[in-house]
């Protein structure tokens, strides 16, 4: 008899042609002109031979010492980025109920919910008890083979108490777990219900002792992976997102602007209006260099539902924007959601709780916002349902990796494990292990804040108010998951599974995904 699925070893693929491929053609050649620019300015200082170059040898001399200079500064920005993790200890209570919701995603059996039947504001998980299973019951067997991604994917009987005491002391406070002795009373209490709700959940006992072979992931806690890069590649992003701009600005009629630290681009019709026309897009973009990759997307909706307006949240620290003021100093999700709430009322986008209270109101009340994210934008999304939800008219979620985070796939994918092919080299060089990106995902991540459940999403059965967009071969979160978590829910019209989908192809115009997401759009809105 073949043993439990979490008890069977995972093993990583070996690497492919591509990975070589990419490695060579593309990484080494951006990798090394640091390396290669120290080794040349050492050389031309030591042999006195500068001053005898020709000009077009000074030039060299110089955009090569640039590059030192940079590498130095990259450098110290490493080093402080590679500091404590800076996020305090979040709310004991919201804790504990994520927690608790973890523990009981999977218990109820909603495989056969159907939206057009099924009116309940909330699904059925949330309501079950978490009791201790068999550890050979399928939802137990389950639980264990995703929660062991947390441990490098070795198998459950593995683990011990010690690894999961630390994982769980990181998740809850974001800290290396003292003696025992050593914490405080009202954390350990915290620390001991949540592991009790996981051995229930598992149906096993943690066993005591020590396994370094199963040493737990601790996000914000472990070095920062970051892989150098040199100054041209910076300057080009910065060119191409200066480009970027000014061609929405001058042809796509967007305005720039900024508030109390957030940079946006607005465009607004001239004849629309807040409270018949169909609700504004706000669009929250993922991890890479910002609006030149995201431009195909953008003028999509100015092109394809331009009778709306369109607000673009620009997010210079996971666009690799070195050289912006706020590079390393994400707004979290208190100061966004404050910021974003009074500039959307002051847009007239949405309601204007000043105008009530001072008796302004004129009667005329905005429906609200459509709002569309994609990847590591739906955690902004996340926050918004969490924080204001009255502000969201519709939901369109892209590639989403807000949902089933507590399992592990998206971490040990995306920043942990090696890449084998060259699409992964590609993901883990230009994108996770980006200083920028990694200050996000390693140090300000804050990953109860970050995970979203079903049930914080307004009618989500809805279809007409909500529209997932799931690519089967997504390289960076484990989209079966995703599908299954949505399903089991209920969710049938409203997500849309492209079995060969890849992580952002339905930004491309012409493909299926991104013919579906403006079919939506143009949807008559209905409340």
């Amino acid at each position: 008899m073949a043993p439990p699925i979490s008890e069977q070893p995972v093993r990583p693929p070996s690497r492919d042609f591509t990975y070589f491929l990419v490695l060579v053609v593309l990484v080494f050649p951006l990798w090394s002109i640091p390396l290669f620019s120290w080794a040349f300015v050492l050389y031309e200082l030591k042999g006195g031979g500068l001053w005898n170059l020709s000009w077009h040898g000074k030039a060299l001399f110089t955009y090569a010492l640039a590059e030192v200079l940079f590498s130095v500064y990259h450098h110290t920005l490493y080093k402080f980025v590679n500091g404590p993790c800076p996020i305090p200890p979040g709310n004991i209570e919201e804790l504990t109920l994520t927690f608790k919701r973890i523990t009981q995603t999977g218990l109820a059996d909603l495989a056969e919910y159907d939206e057009e039947t099924i009116n309940e504001s909330r699904p059925g998980s949330p309501a079950e008890a978490v009791e201790a299973l068999s550890p050979t019951d399928p939802r137990a067997v389950d639980f264990q083979n995703q929660f062991r991604n947390w441990f490098g994917g070795v198998p459950w009987s593995q683990v011990r108490r010690k690894e999961m005491c630390a994982w769980l002391y990181w998740s809850l406070f974001y800290e290396h777990i003292p003696e025992f002795d050593k914490i405080p009373p009202k954390n350990l209490k915290v620390l001991l219900d949540c592991l009790d709700l996981i051995e229930k959940r598992t149906g096993t006992t943690i066993p005591e002792g020590s396994n370094p072979n199963a040493q737990p992931k601790l996000l914000t806690l472990d070095p920062v992976s970051v892989w150098w890069r040199p100054l041209i590649y910076y300057l080009v992003v910065a060119f191409g997102d200066f480009v970027m701009k000014q061609l929405l600005i001058h042809v796509g009629g967007m305005t720039l602007g900024t508030r109390h630290g957030i940079d946006y681009l607005v465009r607004v019709p001239s004849t629309w209006d807040a409270c018949k026309d169909p609700t504004p897009i706000v669009f929250a973009y993922g991890l890479g260099i910002g609006l030149p990759q995201y431009s195909t997307i953008i003028y999509g909706f100015l092109t394809r539902v331009p009778d709306r307006p369109l607000f673009v949240l620009l997010q210079p620290h996971i666009s690799q924007q070195i050289f912006h003021p706020r590079f390393l100093a994400p707004k979290n999700r208190k100061e966004t959601m404050v910021i974003m709430r009074q500039l959307l009322a002051d847009f007239g986008w949405v309601p204007n709780p000043s105008d009530s209270r001072n008796g302004a109101s004129d009667g005329r009340k905005p429906k609200g916002i459509t709002l569309a994210s994609h990847s590591n934008g739906s955690y902004v999304h996340a926050w918004f349902l969490k924080d204001a939800p009255d502000l969201v008219a519709r939901s369109l979620y892209i590639d989403p990796v807000t949902f089933c985070g507590w399992e592990g796939d998206l971490c040990l994918k995306f920043l942990y494990n090696p890449a084998t092919n060259g699409l992964q080299l590609i993901m883990n060089y230009f994108v996770s292990t980006e200083i920028g990106i990694s200050n996000l995902l390693q140090r300000q991540f804050d990953w109860t804040a970050n995970t979203l459940f079903f049930e914080e999403i307004p009618h989500a059965r809805d279809p007409a108010r909500n529209k997932f967009i799931v690519a089967h071969n997504d390289v960076v979160y484990c989209a079966p998951r995703i599908k299954k978590y949505l399903r089991s829910h209920g969710v049938r019209k409203g997500l849309y599974y492209n079995p060969k989908g890849q992580h952002g192809l339905a930004l491309i115009p012409g493909t299926e995904g991104f013919n579906e997401l403006i079919t939506w759009l143009r949807e008559p809105e209905q409340y």
